[in-house]
C-alpha cells in the first residue's frame, strides 16, 4: 500500500496482534450497505412522525443520532439472531411539564399509528423509547424536550412502565448530543493510526465487493473509517460483550454501552499501539470496578456534559452483576496479554481471537494477514512481523492455510458480520 512517510514508521511497528486486531475491528464495522440501510430507516422514521395526520405533525423540531452511531462506535452482528441498533433523539415541541407517559405513548402512537401502516407491527414500547425492528437492525426513537440555559441541547428524557405501577415515573435531564460531541473530541485518531486503519477498512470493502457481484453499490454517504485507537479498543471491548453475555448470561442486563464509552474517552490515546491500547482500555474498566467492589458499592459513571444524567442507573443494579463483569475482564485481560506476551503462533493467537471476537472475524483476519505475508514475501518485501512474538508467530507460517484451530464453539455461531446490539 502506498502509505506516507509517518505511517510507515509507525506501522513498523505494529506486531502481528495489532495488525490482526485492526482487521478484526474492520470486520466488525457496518458495512456501506448496512451503514446506508440504518440511514434510510432513520430518515424514513423522521419523516414519519411529521406526516400530514399524526400526533407529531409539526412538532418534531429536531432529529438526530445518539449512541454508538454518534461516536462512530457501533459494531456488526455476531449471528443470524442477533441485530444492531441505531439510537435517535426525536426532540418535541412540548411543555417541559409534560406527564412522561403521556410523551412516550404519545411518540409511541406517532410511529406505530393505527393497524395495517407500515409501523404498526413493528414497534414496540419501551420505559424510554419506542423501538423499531427490522430484518437486521432495530431503531430506539426517545422523545426528549429541550431545556435552555444549559449546555446545548440539554433536555428532559422520560421514564415510565404502565406495566409495572410500582416503577415510578420520571422526567430525567439527559445531554446525548453533548456527551457524543465530548467524546468525538476526546477520542480524535492520530494521523498514521487513523490512515492505516481507514485504508485497511476500504480495502476490505473493495474485496468483499470483488467476490460478492449480487453486493449492491458502494453507498456515496460512506462511514467514518478514519478512527483512533481508543474507539477501535471500544468497539473491540463491545464485541467481545456482546459474544460473551449471548453465550453465558443473556438472562443479564449488558454493562451499558454509554459507560464503556465514557471510561475510554477518559482514559484514551494513551499508547502507541492498537493492542496496548485494548490491553489499557480493559484495564482501566477492572480499575474502575474494582475500586467499586472494594468499596462496597456499584461503579458510578455520568455525562460530562450534563452531570445529572447518569450512565449507571439502570445497571449494575444488584452488586452481583458487576462482580460477574470484573471477573470476566479479568479473564479477558489474561488473553489479551498472553497473545502481546506469551510468544503465541499465529494459529494459536487465532484460537484466542476465536473466543474473544466470533469465529468468522477472526479467522477471516488471520486468513487475510497469512496471504498478505505470503504475497510480500513472493515479491521479495520484508515480511512485516516486528516485535513481540514475531519468530513464534513466523513458526506457523508455512502451515495455517491447511491448518486449522480447535474451534470455539458456540450455540450462535457467527455466520455473517454486518450489523449487533450497541
Amino acid at each position: 500500500m502506498n502509505y506516507s512517510s509517518p505511517t510507515l514508521r509507525q506501522i513498523a511497528n505494529y506486531s502481528p496482534l495489532d495488525i490482526l486486531l485492526a482487521d478484526v475491528a474492520v470486520r466488525v464495522q457496518l458495512t456501506p450497505t448496512d451503514y446506508q440501510t440504518a440511514i434510510d430507516h432513520y430518515e424514513a422514521i423522521s419523516d414519519w412522525l411529521d406526516r400530514p395526520g399524526s400526533t407529531l405533525e409539526g412538532k418534531v423540531l429536531e432529529f438526530y443520532p445518539q449512541g454508538g452511531f454518534a461516536i462512530g462506535a457501533t459494531v456488526a452482528r455476531h449471528s443470524g439472531t442477533s441485530d444492531f441498533d441505531i439510537d435517535v433523539i426525536a426532540q418535541i415541541d412540548w411543555p417541559a411539564s409534560i406527564e412522561p407517559e403521556l410523551a412516550l405513548a404519545t411518540l409511541h402512537d406517532a410511529i406505530a399509528s393505527v393497524k395495517g401502516t407500515r409501523y404498526h407491527d413493528k414497534t414496540d414500547r419501551k420505559t424510554r423509547c419506542s423501538t423499531v425492528t427490522y430484518a437486521t437492525m432495530h431503531l430506539d426513537v426517545t422523545p426528549v424536550v429541550r431545556t435552555w440555559g444549559r449546555n446545548e441541547k440539554t433536555s428532559y428524557i422520560f421514564h415510565s412502565k404502565p406495566s409495572d405501577p410500582s416503577d415510578r415515573k420520571q422526567t430525567l435531564l439527559a445531554n446525548p448530543f453533548g456527551f457524543a460531541q465530548w467524546f468525538n473530541g476526546m477520542t480524535p485518531p492520530d494521523a498514521a493510526f487513523g490512515e492505516f486503519f481507514e485504508r485497511r477498512s476500504l480495502d476490505y470493502d473493495r474485496l468483499m465487493r470483488d467476490a460478492k457481484a449480487e453486493t449492491a453499490p458502494v453507498p456515496e454517504q460512506m462511514p467514518a473509517y478514519r478512527k483512533s485507537r481508543a474507539v477501535i479498543a471500544l468497539q473491540l471491548i463491545k464485541r467481545w460483550r456482546n459474544i460473551l453475555y449471548d453465550r453465558l448470561y443473556s438472562h443479564l442486563r449488558l454493562p451499558p454501552s454509554v459507560m464503556l464509552a465514557h471510561f475510554v474517552a477518559l482514559n484514551a490515546n494513551k499508547t502507541g499501539t492498537l493492542a496496548d491500547e485494548l490491553i489499557h482500555q480493559v484495564d482501566v474498566l477492572r480499575s474502575m470496578i474494582t475500586t467499586a467492589e472494594t468499596n462496597n458499592r456499584p461503579v458510578f459513571a455520568y455525562n460530562e456534559m450534563c452531570h445529572e444524567d447518569i450512565f449507571t442507573d439502570r445497571w449494575p443494579g444488584e452488586r452481583s452483576n458487576q462482580r460477574i463483569f470484573l471477573k470476566e475482564l479479568d479473564a479477558f485481560a489474561v488473553d489479551l496479554r498472553l497473545m502481546r506476551d506469551g510468544g503465541l503462533s499465529l494459529a494459536e493467537m487465532l484460537k484466542v481471537l476465536e473466543k474473544l471476537f466470533g469465529e468468522k472475524p477472526a479467522r477471516d483476519a488471520y486468513e487475510g494477514f497469512i496471504r498478505q505475508q505470503r504475497e510480500d514475501l513472493f515479491a521479495g518485501k520484508n515480511v512485516h512481523i516486528p516485535k513481540v512474538g514475531a519468530i513464534a508467530a513466523l513458526g506457523s507460517f508455512a502451515a495455517p492455510a491447511s491448518a486449522r484451530a480447535t474451534p470455539y464453539h458456540t450455540d450462535f455461531g457467527d455466520p455473517e458480520f454486518g450489523p449487533v446490539r450497541r
